[in-house]
């Protein structure tokens, strides 16, 4: 790969999952380099419990060999917006479905978190379609938050 001049990235998803012995051997690939460049470039992606995973002392090692974090703060209530409205548009829809107060609804019960937002929008929109709703308003999110805590 280096005579290509290619670099391999190794991308973990979901890694606040990983067993901790997983974690507690992932800082040897980054042990290798040649010219003074690594020869591997991992990427750690997962939930917040990731960064708490990592702080622990058996994890120091690995730590300390990443060089970049990137921490997405919750969505606000615009972002909410925004991201509901952008997934709809990608989606091939072309009004708002979702009235102020029900975004602001979906925003409050998922707490900013971008999968929740789906989860309930999508319940949103699927009770909203059962009942021949045109909108689906504060009152179907708030419906639907409460039969998927059913379910969590």
């Amino acid at each position: 790969l280096r005579r290509d001049k290619l670099h391999p990235v190794f991308l973990l998803d979901e890694a606040h999952l990983l067993h901790p012995d997983m974690l507690a051997h992932l800082h040897i690939l980054l042990n290798y380099e040649w010219d003074a460049k690594a020869l591997l470039s991992l990427v750690l992606v997962g939930l917040p419990e990731l960064e708490a995973n990592l702080s622990r002392r058996a994890h120091r090692s690995l730590l300390t060999r990443i060089h970049h974090r990137f921490l997405l703060a919750p969505a606000s209530v615009d972002d909410t917006t925004e991201y509901v409205r952008f997934r709809l548009a990608a989606a091939g829809c072309d009004r708002a479905l979702f009235p102020d107060d029900a975004l602001a609804a979906l925003h409050e019960v998922s707490q900013g978190a971008l999968r929740e937002i789906d989860r309930l929008a999508t319940a949103s929109l699927r009770d909203a379609v059962r009942r021949k709703k045109k909108l689906v308003d504060r009152e179907l999110v708030v419906r639907a938050a409460d039969a998927l805590a059913r379910f969590d």
